[in-house]
């Protein structure tokens, strides 16, 4: 007697609809990705103590922004040069108006220690430059923080 075995086949797997997916995934993303202005590329001066001594020498006189600290880090209060300043819109104006006049302007950013960070960089980022059309144009890259000592 002959025992009849089935030929064990390998079962076909059907590629097509998974690359379908792939490329419908693909497509989705490539079509919903937008392309935003870098943040935080800011030209930001820090200066080391042998450093200091030569900026010294080189007579400019800074221009000094306070940020003030409130209750829980809130922003109470932003002077320029012990002028106080509105808002950072206004602070951006005043800079703006700064370096038309004086081209290679030096600005010390002087924030209270329990200041909230989302309040320096929104310092920064008004100083540094603004989006016109799409485009950035620099305001100020002569940036340096400083430590308030009362």
């Amino acid at each position: 007697m002959r025992r009849c075995s089935p030929l064990l086949e390998r079962p076909r797997i059907n590629m097509t609809p998974m690359i379908d997916v792939v490329f419908l995934l693909l497509t989705f993303f490539v079509m919903t990705f937008k392309i935003i202005t870098p943040e935080g590329d800011f030209n930001v001066n820090m200066t080391s103590q042998g450093q200091a001594a030569q900026v010294a020498e080189v007579p400019k006189e800074p221009v000094r922004i306070h940020l003030k600290a409130g209750q829980e880090g809130t922003l109470a209060a932003i002077q320029l040069n012990n002028d106080n300043v509105g808002s950072m819109d206004e602070l951006q104006k005043r800079i703006k108006a700064l370096v038309q006049v004086k081209a290679d302007l030096e600005v010390e950013l002087a924030p209270d220690e329990n200041l909230h960070y989302e309040h320096v960089i929104a310092a920064v980022s008004a100083m540094n430059g603004e989006v016109i059309n799409g485009q950035v144009k620099k305001i100020c890259d002569n940036i340096k923080f400083v430590k308030i000592i009362e």
